[in-house]
């Protein structure tokens, strides 16, 4: 049998694992990346339909801006040059009686659209991000703690002590009176309603990643990971595509390896995992699963989604739409969470609809646009989307995908169905299928308290020589997120290797 043997695998190419991979190999390690699918980049990949590019899921990223925390991280794997970066700069959100339409890119500009809409606000809205920037700060400088302040921590850390458990809702009740601002400040990439979501999460993303706008990358989403796979290669790293890990291998209480589903065995003491816990688990001789097993049984996630890809002759910049429109037609988002968890969908939906062509033509033939339309869905509606049965399964996927081409059509695109061009779907089946997220988990772990921040799992596990990264460890979820555990898991490797 044929031994290959690396100093670091990493299983599952989304963006932890291949910040992780960029990270060591540009640190002369021998690295082998292996991903179950055709292409590296888990969620963050676009895919080609004749002359149309769509994005997968994502439709922006923060932190891009110079010095930023992507941007640093993108430096420090020499792949940031290979990325064009493109300001969104109008955003259009609409809700039941009002909309919030910032004149520019970043979170003070909508924070000032909030002010104009809402004056009798003011104060708690002034309060709210005066908590925010305080929080921001002390979760970047715990990234640089010493040892002194950890002994100290509730000292210097105050903010991050006293509000560990407070959810987002207990935050807006105490600082505003109208349901419509809550509602406008819940406008965040999360599947979680306010009574849920942790508050620290909504401080740190808002600080971190949305305070200097958000950015497209030129070519689409899968430029993104595109970008780092070829700085991991030209650092001499080793990518087997359509490669499934089979097996962990343990020996003497230590990883040794991993043997691939095609009965290849690779060698290595270190094993870097970018796959969901549960996954993980399975690949683990039966021995060892029980303590992995044990924490991923309590775990929460996200919800998922259904996302539907079209093509239109319309002009929609004509029209005046902007890149991103958040549609929103029902006010009680606890109720409309309520109906999620119990496998149910609205009437009318909470539409996330991009339009990149907007921003880059190039991603489709001259006069024409595309449309990413997401909306969030239960993993579980009408038992599993008709799993089991390939026709009730797309029976079940063209019914929904014409509700919300109805919904699109009549509330916000008028003529869209005449001058569709192409129409494509995506159910959470489609995306558990294609990633290996478990139910279709569209940020991994729900970001309540009990698993945000030091809550979540930490990347070393209880087995020696084996981590994980990922949207479903620390730090948080969201292509920052995971491409941040992906660097603190690869800067710990390295400072233990060192030491």
């Amino acid at each position: 049998m044929n031994l290959k043997r690396f100093e670091a695998i990493i299983i599952g190419a989304g963006m932890g694992g291949l910040v992780s991979a960029a990270l060591l190999a540009g640190k002369g390690w021998r690295v082998l990346l292996l991903e179950k699918e055709r292409q590296a980049g888990g969620y963050v990949v676009s895919f080609q339909r004749g002359k149309y590019t769509f994005d997968a899921t994502g439709a922006f990223i923060g932190g891009c801006e110079e010095g930023g925390e992507f941007d640093q991280i993108l430096r420090e794997i020499d792949a940031r040059e290979a990325i064009e970066f493109i300001p969104v700069q109008q955003i259009r959100n609409i809700y039941p009686g009002f909309e919030v339409c910032p004149e520019t890119g970043g979170f003070s500009s909508y924070a000032e659209a909030l002010h104009r809409l809402f004056p009798e606000e003011v104060k708690g809205l002034r309060d709210y991000l005066s908590l925010v920037k305080r929080i921001g700060d002390e979760v970047q400088s715990y990234s640089r703690v010493t040892s002194v302040r950890k002994i100290l921590f509730p000292f210097f850390f105050r903010n991050l002590v006293r509000f560990h458990r407070t959810t987002h809702q207990k935050v807006l009740d105490r600082l505003f009176k109208e349901r419509e601002i809550k509602m406008a400040l819940h406008t965040l990439p999360v599947t979680d309603p306010p009574s849920k979501l942790s508050f620290l999460f909504v401080a740190t993303l808002i600080s971190k990643a949305l305070r200097e706008g958000v950015f497209y990358p030129k070519g689409g989403m899968g430029k993104v990971s595109e970008a780092v796979a070829n700085s991991f290669l030209r650092s001499g790293g080793e990518i087997l595509l359509q490669t499934e890990a089979e097996q962990i291998l343990i020996k003497d209480r230590k990883v040794e390896g991993v043997l691939t589903k095609d009965g290849r065995i690779f060698q290595s003491p270190l094993i870097i995992s970018n796959i969901n816990p549960n996954h993980l688990a399975k690949l683990l001789p039966y021995e060892w699963q029980k303590p992995l097993v044990k924490k991923t049984n309590r775990f929460e996630y996200s919800l998922s989604c259904f996302i539907l890809y079209l093509a239109t002759d319309l002009n929609l910049k004509e029209m005046g739409f902007p890149y991103f429109t958040y549609l929103r037609s029902l006010s009680d988002l606890e109720e409309e969470h309520r109906m999620l968890k119990r496998a149910e969908i609205p009437k009318n939906p909470t539409l996330i609809v991009s339009i990149p062509t907007l921003l880059d033509p190039s991603l489709a033939p001259e006069g024409q646009h595309l449309l990413k339309v997401l909306v969030v869905a239960p993993y579980q509606y009408q038992e599993r989307w008709g799993s089991g049965n390939s026709e009730t399964y797309l029976r079940i996927k063209k019914e929904f995908s014409q509700k919300i081409l109805q919904q699109l059509e009549s509330k916000l695109i008028p003529g869209l169905k005449e001058h569709l061009l192409y129409d494509e779907a995506a159910t959470p089946l489609t995306l558990e299928r294609n990633t290996g997220n478990e139910q279709g988990a569209m940020y991994g772990l729900a970001s309540i308290p009990p698993q945000i921040g030091p809550f979540r799992p930490s990347h070393q596990t209880p087995i020696p020589g084996l981590f994980q990264v990922g949207h479903y460890t620390q730090p948080s979820h969201g292509i920052v997120g995971a491409s941040l555990s992906g660097l603190f898991a690869a800067r710990a490797i390295l400072q233990k290797r060192e030491s």
